[in-house]
């Protein structure tokens, strides 16, 4: 083991809050070490909806949560432009609901209070004519709608900007990095060992944050304390494609609310939320929650079924721990424990929130580690752009004509990286594209190996998108381990290998939603994958 490396803090856990807490820090001029055991927001960040949204059914019971979550997201849509789109949704009222139109509006226009908080438009009322015409995959059993305006954003890239920003400003951040033990001195915590590529290493600190969402209680019992949650696990459902003019809002049989969100070239359907005791590096998709999905969108968009899902995500939530409550109704408040009260100084623990919330999360964790360093700055993130948003991005048509790669790619790369596009597209493979189904350039996939601490397929998927449409990697997996092994120094045993074990791990996710035209998919995607690899092999 190499001599311990010394930092004023390190944070345990690469999601969107232990990213945000070492941006936080390091723009404060503290020195911090990140270290994530998988990759950044593999877990529960990247498992979400891909909104930053206020969350109107808080009002209910938890208005706090409302209006700090809208505010928070004002900010992030300041501070991350190119990462944010605006998503439109329709509220349908149907019959016998519980709600009916006069209260939804009621609910809207309470909701409308806070909207000026995150930069969005006050809610619509719409007639039942209105709604269909406005979105025909409505039932036409529909009274009446409301609208809402929310925020999508990408998560995975969310969690890396913050990442690269703490890199810019003198952390350190490690991912496929695993703590093993934390450090102590007496009960006071000092340090962390983790392990990375086989080797052991410790970095001593004289502070260390436990950002791990639900892993936390397993992180706290290394320092000898109880952190208590109530994990729940949620899946989605997603479409390769928009289907439907705008995201819709249902019911679940047991009157929970689902989500379907139209992102900008695919939908999300979702979510559940159920109480998990499991193993969270295991948590596995059954096809009863699928139907219990499909089974609640169906009352509301009766044409659902007609469309086939290509994959399903899922996670766990941190949320606090609560007796009795129902999942869908426990708070998504968080909650910073400095532990020193339990015996365990220098650990402190950031526990439950929500993503709309983290920026906020992440300041007041590192207040609470401020305090106990004596370092006195104050936070600067509400206001400080995250990078690619400092200036504004050259014209995407502009910049696809100068680089001669489809407007659609310099689109979606100036989403990734904003006004950072450019300088990507600089490098070596700008008009080449790895995959038609979803334009990412050979360019941007070699910046990510070089610049984005990309080592795995599966991070490329996060980070660039690889294999993220219709052809869930059939058409470009193959040549997507071509270019990476090639700026990492595969061979072509490691090459093959890095292709079979993203192919393993896809399979995973896709297996639940396989309907009969989706097996016969799944045939020719494998016999095409079995085709490349042979000719491959052979060579």
């Amino acid at each position: 083991m190499t001599a311990p490396g010394a930092y004023d803090v390190v944070v345990v856990g690469g999601g969107v809050t232990g990213a945000g807490v070492a941006r936080d820090l390091a723009l404060r001029g503290v020195s911090v070490l990140l270290l994530e055991k998988g990759d950044w927001g593999a877990g529960t960040t990247g498992s979400s909806s891909w909104m930053i949204h206020g969350g109107p059914r808080y009002l209910e019971f938890d208005w706090n949560t409302t209006k700090l979550s809208t505010q928070d997201a004002g900010y992030i849509v300041t501070i991350a432009r190119n990462l944010v789109y605006r998503v439109v949704f329709l509220i349908p009222v149907m019959p016998h609901d519980k709600n009916n139109i006069e209260r939804m509006e009621t609910a809207m226009e309470v909701y409308d209070r806070f909207q000026p908080l995150k930069h969005a438009h006050p809610h619509r009322r719409l007639t039942a004519t209105e709604a269909l015409q406005a979105e025909p995959g409505l039932t036409p059993d529909l009274i009446g709608a409301v609208t809402m305006e929310e925020w999508g954003i990408d998560p995975h890239r969310l969690v890396f900007a913050n990442v690269q920003d703490a890199i810019a400003h003198g952390a350190r951040a490690l991912n496929h990095t695993r703590v093993i033990e934390l450090v102590r001195d007496g009960a006071k915590v000092i340090g962390v060992r983790y392990q990375a590529d086989g080797a052991v290493a410790e970095a001593r600190a004289r502070v260390v944050v436990n950002a791990t969402g639900p892993w936390s209680p397993e992180v706290a019992a290394m320092a000898g304390v109880a952190v208590r949650l109530r994990p729940a696990k949620g899946i989605h459902l997603i479409y390769p494609h928009r289907i439907s003019n705008f995201s819709i809002s249902a019911e679940s049989i047991d009157g929970r609310d689902l989500l379907m969100v139209a992102h900008a070239g695919f939908t999300l359907l979702g979510t559940t939320d159920d109480d998990f005791y499991g193993d969270l590096d295991s948590v596995d998709v059954q096809e009863d929650e699928v139907d219990y999905l499909i089974q609640g969108f169906e009352r509301v968009f009766p044409s659902i079924r007609r469309y086939r899902p290509v994959r399903t995500t899922t996670g766990v939530r941190p949320t606090l721990y609560k007796w009795r409550r129902y999942e869908d109704e426990l708070s998504r408040r968080y909650e910073i424990l400095d532990h020193s009260k339990q015996g365990a100084d220098g650990f402190i623990t950031i526990a439950g929130g929500k993503l709309s919330m983290y920026r906020l999360m992440a300041e007041e964790t590192s207040d609470a580690v401020c305090r106990k360093l004596g370092h006195q700055a104050p936070s600067t993130t509400a206001t400080s752009p995250l990078p690619g948003n400092e200036s504004d991005p050259v014209p995407a048509a502009e910049l696809a004509a100068r680089c001669g790669v489809p407007a659609l790619a310099v689109v979606k790369l100036q989403s990734r990286h904003g006004s950072n596009a450019e300088k990507v597209l600089d490098g070596d493979g700008a008009s080449r594209i790895l995959c038609r189904c979803e334009p990412v350039t050979e360019a941007e996939l070699v910046y990510a190996a070089r610049h984005e601490q990309v080592r795995t397929l599966a991070d490329a998927f996060r980070r660039v998108g690889v294999a993220a449409g219709p052809c869930a990697g059939a058409a470009c997996i193959i040549r997507s381990a071509e270019v990476i092994g090639r700026e990492l120094g595969w061979s072509a045993t490691q090459k093959f290998d890095a292709a079979s074990e993203f192919v393993r791990g896809s399979w995973l996710g896709r297996a639940p939603v396989l309907n009969h035209t989706g097996w016969a998919q799944e045939e020719l995607a494998q016999g095409v994958m079995r085709g490349l690899t042979r000719n491959r092999g052979a060579r």
